[in-house]
């Protein structure tokens, strides 16, 4: 517990350095409405509620009753009498079966409960998923948008110049051309536009789409900082994953429902209550039955299996914690170096912008030419364009660490 306390001071002083990420995010209580509406949390609460009634099942036992009733004739020399039976039978778990079947149950409730939760989880990171492709195209369609404008101011300024005899023909022809392939950049964007608001909506009805662009959100915010402590964090990480405590609980209850059939190599005793009528009444037998099988080779080689399962599923625990310790790094090292590459993308975005508006001026005094201006504005265009997306690529990953170190939407309860 004080390993866990560490961790988690570690992890919140390492991730609330960074900026806050809300302005970047749906409202979490739209979020939240959002998945809890969804088809697939719907069917993580039937799966859950299937889990849970199969606990109490367990818990429970499959022992019942059964009443057997025999109806005989005896015959004798002289006469013939009518006899009948009637019992009531039913197993009796021992040898600790009982106790056992307990924490199987309990095993598999905890099951039901972290199933749920991953499935929450991965519903949020299937949300974040098309909330960030949406970005991505309105940060697109916005850059084509702004260019668009730019292509369209040029063509103006070149009609001008063109009909006082200042540039050529040809100077002309480039700017119209130049205002084509922005236009068509634009309907290109505006298709990306459409099928990632589509994909949003129409998988979360009720989310509201942002109300500002991903530019000005990252103007009004500063850039995401380092995460430091990388070591806490996985461990952190490698302590909260869903899918990998779902494991190592499926292991633990393999682990119980080995013993579980191990005790099966001694077989449950029926024990029932009889009464007999014969001699057509003239006796009365009372007893109490006990019925004891004789356990065959089957048991045994039962339990030598659920022991190899139960040794599987911890083996796959060591398996999968090595994955995701791998994964985890990786995506720590992507956001520590895209972080830094979205630095210079911007750095080199504004010098190049600078120089663009540069171009601009010296083409407006003939200092320039127009193919100069539109290779030099279009490098611009490509860098802006760049450094945003990048931005966008930090903050998605951010996203990613923080969810899944339940730092945001945190709704598995």
């Amino acid at each position: 517990m004080k390993h866990l306390l560490g961790l988690t001071l570690l992890l919140s002083t390492a991730l609330h350095a960074s900026p806050e990420l809300a302005a970047y995010l749906p409202a979490e209580a739209a979020a939240k409405e959002a998945l809890i509406q969804s088809p697939l949390l719907q069917q993580a609460r039937a799966r859950k509620q299937a889990l849970g009634l199969h606990a109490q099942a367990i818990d429970a036992g499959t022992a019942e009753f059964s009443v057997r009733v025999l109806q005989q004739r005896r015959r004798t020399n002289s006469d013939r009498y009518g006899e009948s039976s009637i019992s009531l039978e039913r197993p009796v778990r021992l040898w600790g079966k009982r106790g056992i079947d307990a924490e199987l149950a309990q095993q598999t409730q905890a099951l039901a409960d972290i199933e749920y939760a991953d499935a929450v989880h991965e519903a949020s990171r299937e949300l974040l998923k098309h909330w960030f492709a949406y970005l991505r195209a309105s940060t697109t369609h916005a850059n084509a948008n702004t260019n668009l404008e730019l292509a369209q101011a040029t063509l103006r300024l070149a009609s001008v110049r063109l009909k006082y005899g200042e540039i050529s023909q040809l100077d002309a022809q480039l700017a119209q051309a130049e205002l084509q392939r922005t236009q068509a950049a634009w309907q290109l964007s505006q298709a990306e536009l459409s099928s990632a608001t589509a994909a949003l909506q129409r998988r979360y009805p009720g989310l509201p789409l942002p109300n500002t662009t991903f530019k000005r959100m990252a103007q009004d915010q500063q850039g995401p900082a380092p995460l430091d402590n990388t070591s806490a964090l996985r461990d952190a990480f490698l302590q909260t994953n869903h899918e990998l405590n779902m494991l190592r609980i499926d292991a633990q209850r393999l682990r119980l429902h080995a013993q579980r059939v191990n005790r099966d190599r001694l077989p449950d005793p029926t024990v029932g209550l009889f009464t007999a009528r014969e001699f057509a009444g003239a006796e009365q037998v009372t007893g109490l039955s006990v019925a004891i099988a004789f356990p065959g080779d089957a048991r045994s080689y039962q339990g030598q299996a659920a022991l190899a399962e139960a040794q599987a599923a911890e083996d796959k625990v060591a398996t999968l914690q090595r994955t995701l310790s791998a994964a985890f790094d990786t995506t720590l090292a992507q956001y520590q170096h895209k972080r830094l590459a979205a630095e210079q993308l911007q750095l080199a975005a504004q010098a190049q912008t600078l120089a663009a508006d540069k171009s601009r001026t010296a083409f407006t005094l003939g200092e320039h030419s127009m193919s100069d201006m539109l290779t030099i504005a279009r490098v611009a265009n490509d860098n802006r364009l760049a450094a945003e997306l990048m931005r966008v690529d930090v903050v998605e990953l951010l996203t990613s660490v923080r969810l899944d170190l339940h730092e945001i939407w945190d709704f598995d309860e």
